[in-house]
């Protein structure tokens, strides 16, 4: 009897083992609808958010998603790399130089992990030589069937608003990686702000969702998914990626497939 119950145990452990390197290492697709009154057509966003210099195990899956959904851009909203070690900094390049070759304008901001390393200025150099747009406290127009677009990509340490320059009628797109830098400087004028760094809490539990999120604290209410948040809306995505260890729970890695349309 002593041997089945351990032999039960052992397969039960094994089971959530396996759970969890599922969780951490095969990406899911999420699909969100976000409305606005300031557009008329469609406009389709693919974010991509504290990919941690992970491995993913479905890779072609991935690319295969975004090249179906047809983005309009693609959103890097930080955390693309882990604190500069060598092998995770080329593990990062490498992820973006096979984003890069689904030829899509794709646009990048630093978070707190690609900062607090001693790479940075290699890994921006090298995401620029991919043809990624770097938004460092910068912002930039655009035209897309016939709707004006302003997207604004803030810093993680030392962000600044300084620069933010639109007008109201267009639809002002703020990337920040943690939403809270936004949250306490925010302009009515600022429509939509994409942001990461939660990771969801890494950890969720039913009916209670995240217990704890960077920066958010305990049962933190930012911690994924779409909110209201004055006049504004606030995209949190969860991630592709772990910090610290691989860790995930009832909250599988992912990327976001965004439509905005007309409300």
């Amino acid at each position: 009897m002593n041997k089945i119950i351990i032999f039960i145990i052992f397969c039960l452990i094994l089971l959530l083992f396996s759970y969890i390197y599922y969780q951490c290492k095969w990406a899911k697709e999420v699909k969100q609808d976000i409305y606005s009154k300031k557009i008329k057509n469609k406009i389709k966003i693919t974010q991509i958010s504290d990919f941690h210099s992970n491995k993913l195990k479905n890779m072609e899956y991935f690319k295969g998603k975004i090249l179906e959904f047809n983005p309009d851009f693609i959103i890097l909203t930080g955390d693309i790399n882990d604190y500069g070690e060598e092998k995770k900094f080329n593990r990062a390049i490498d992820f973006l130089e096979k984003l890069s070759k689904l030829e899509i304008k794709t646009y990048y901001i630093t978070g707190n992990h690609e900062e607090a390393g001693p790479m940075l200025d290699e890994f921006i150099e090298k995401i620029k030589r991919l043809g990624i747009k770097y938004l460092k406290n910068e912002g930039e127009y655009l035209k897309i069937r016939e709707e004006n677009i302003y997207i604004y990509g803030v810093s993680y340490n030392n962000f600044s608003l300084k620069n933010y320059k639109t007008k109201d009628e267009n639809l002002n797109i703020i990337l920040s990686h943690f939403s809270k830098n936004i949250r306490d400087n925010l302009d009515d004028t600022m429509d939509m702000i994409f942001s990461g760094h939660t990771h969801g809490g890494q950890v969720r539990f039913p009916f209670l969702g995240a217990l704890l999120a960077p920066g958010e604290g305990y049962f933190p209410k930012f911690d994924k998914g779409l909110f209201k948040y004055k006049n504004s809306q606030i995209y949190i995505d969860s991630g592709l990626g772990n910090t610290f260890m691989d860790l995930r729970f009832l909250n599988r890695i992912q990327f976001s497939n965004i439509t905005i349309m007309r409300q």
